[in-house]
């Protein structure tokens, strides 16, 4: 029984690792598929849109599945999905063969959505909040690897392409061990023996709130994410430096994801959704009203550290409300997450066109304070189980 758990263990954290690894793939590598389809840079990075739009347009299918099938057989689905698209973009250099591909890589994330935080559940039934933190940097740790395995490659005058397969030795690894895993499908009443419930006075109100967490943090932490390098040199920074500002940040992220694994078994989800956004809206407001580069390494890496951890606190909180039904739960959760990737860069790309790039970390406060708001609301709405029943 023992070792079965830690396969179940060994499978979510692979699946997290594996899908941040993917999803920055297409864009650590965006230089050469240009060279390699012959093809502008403005198209080539629809491929990054492919593989998002697969992930929203998959991932509430896959928590209905996941209640229906089991979480085994969607993770086995999944991992399939991202194993062909890590095989088929550098193995076929055709464009329209490319968008395909990332689609289907981006149905296999849709399943990380939904299935890893009912792995977890099985496994720290003591700290499921700090286990999805975990899982969190892990699928931090995930993305530092290709961008790592791409310039070693380089560096070794080897193609870019072979990152691709690399990649693809952990979903081969995990297609063997998906099939000696065992999971007893459970009535929903028993549950709530692998999660502590979180008790909404008005779940409609709390779910808002969930969902407004999870759109404004994709949106700052996009927001960040796609504008650091371009603002630091704006600001005079050499293009060195920008990037590694950027790099500085996720940093941030990763530490920070870890820290909160410990942290969680001590301070209830609601408060840290709160005043971690708090901790991140003084870091970047100081950053802006300082600055100067040095003051931006400090401040960045500060927000990342408090950042970082945010959508698995949101997915936790969301499944322990509804703890009966975790991936449909987690699933929704991550749909709002997307639709905000994709409205974020058509949103924050007119404001920029008119005001300039400053205005993007302005933006990115914005989404903070709404987060913070949306935390707020959730630590006045709900109550551990235990805690109602006093």
């Amino acid at each position: 029984m023992q070792k079965n758990k830690k396969r179940i263990a060994f499978l979510a954290f692979a699946m997290y690792f594996i899908t941040g690894a993917s999803c920055i793939v297409v864009g650590s590598s965006l230089p050469h598929l240009v060279k390699m389809y012959e093809m502008s840079l403005e198209k080539v990075v629809l491929l990054g849109s492919s593989y998002a739009l697969g992930r929203v347009a998959t991932v509430y299918l896959t928590g209905k599945m996941v209640e229906k099938v089991g979480p085994i057989k969607v993770l086995g689905i999944g991992t399939i999905f991202l194993a062909l698209f890590l095989f088929g973009i550098p193995t076929f250099p055709n464009y329209q063969a490319g968008l395909c591909f990332a689609f289907i890589g981006g149905m296999g994330m849709g399943a990380q959505d939904t299935v890893c935080p009912v792995l977890l559940s099985k496994v720290f039934h003591k700290n499921y909040d700090g286990a999805l933190s975990a899982g969190q940097a892990v699928f931090g740790i995930g993305t530092f690897s290709t961008p790592f395995i791409i310039g070693i490659l380089l560096s070794g005058k080897l193609s870019f392409s072979y990152s691709y397969y690399i990649l693809l030795v952990i979903p081969i690894i995990m297609l063997c061990i998906v099939p000696v895993v065992k999971i007893d499908r459970e009535k929903s009443n028993t549950v709530e023996e692998h999660v502590r419930p979180l008790v909404a006075k008005h779940k409609l109100f709390s779910y808002g709130a969930i969902l407004l967490a999870s759109a404004t943090y994709s949106a700052s932490l996009n927001t960040m994410g796609m504008y650091t390098s371009s603002f630091a040199q704006e600001m005079g920074a050499s293009e060195s430096a920008s990037a590694f500002l950027l790099t500085v940040y996720n940093i941030g992220c990763v530490i920070g994801s870890f820290t909160f694994a410990i942290v969680l078994q001590k301070i209830k989800s609601q408060t840290v959704l709160l005043v971690n956004n708090i901790c991140a809206f003084v870091a970047v407001a100081v950053a802006l009203i300082l600055n100067s580069v040095p003051v931006y390494f400090l401040c960045l890496f500060i927000s990342g550290f408090f950042l970082g951890v945010l959508f698995s606190v949101i997915i936790a909180i969301a499944t322990r409300i509804d703890y009966q039904h975790i991936s449909v739960a987690s699933s929704l959760v991550a749909t709002s997450g997307g639709l905000s990737d994709f409205l974020t860069p058509v949103v924050t790309g007119a404001l920029i066109s008119r005001w300039g790039i400053q205005v993007s970390y302005k933006y990115a406060l914005l989404m903070m304070a709404l987060t913070a708001l949306a935390g707020f609301i959730l630590i006045v709405d709900t109550k551990d189980k235990q805690e109602e029943a006093k």
